[in-house]
């Protein structure tokens, strides 16, 4: 079902929200995860601790709380599990603003929103991004990007996809 999504960026993460399999649409658009291993293939640690991801990010400070809400809100099912709490420690030390945040406990549940992005090659990007469940997979969700009309994002996305 990634393969076919050939037009929008989409991902499948895990319980951690560790990057499982993506499509070659979110490759061009988020960088390549096969180049990544371990706690930097989670979208935690690209949000708090990657710096070429946050440079990506045009609404780092709204998209790094909302994504912080999120993920308490997915993690508070695995109470002191180690892979959680290793993640959260290390996001802990490489991220002051994680440090800051993680302590208020904010939960946020959100289904779908924009990003904006700043890509390296076409400049400003805009997408609706939405999340949804696999079922056949306890604690997976696909992410599906929808270019929009916006900064011409679906235009500079053909252009990337060539």
């Amino acid at each position: 079902m990634l393969t076919g999504l050939t037009g929008q960026p989409a991902y499948v993460l895990g319980r951690r929200w560790d990057v499982l399999a993506w499509n070659r649409a979110a490759k061009v658009v988020f960088g390549d995860y096969a180049t990544l291993d371990g706690d930097r293939r989670n979208i935690m640690h690209l949000v708090f601790a990657d710096p070429q991801h946050r440079r990506l990010l045009t609404d780092w400070n709204d998209i790094a709380v909302t994504s912080l809400g999120m993920f308490r809100a997915d993690c508070a099912r695995y109470a002191g599990d180690p892979d959680f709490e290793r993640l959260i420690a290390t996001l802990r030390g490489a991220s002051p603003e994680f440090r800051s945040w993680w302590p208020r406990h904010d939960v946020v549940r959100r289904l779908s929103n924009r990003k904006r992005l700043q890509h390296p090659t076409c400049g400003k990007m805009v997408f609706e991004y939405t999340s949804f469940a696999v079922t056949d997979q306890i604690d997976m969700k696909l992410v599906i990007y929808t270019p929009l009309e916006d900064e011409e994002t679906r235009e500079k996305l053909g252009v990337l996809l060539v």
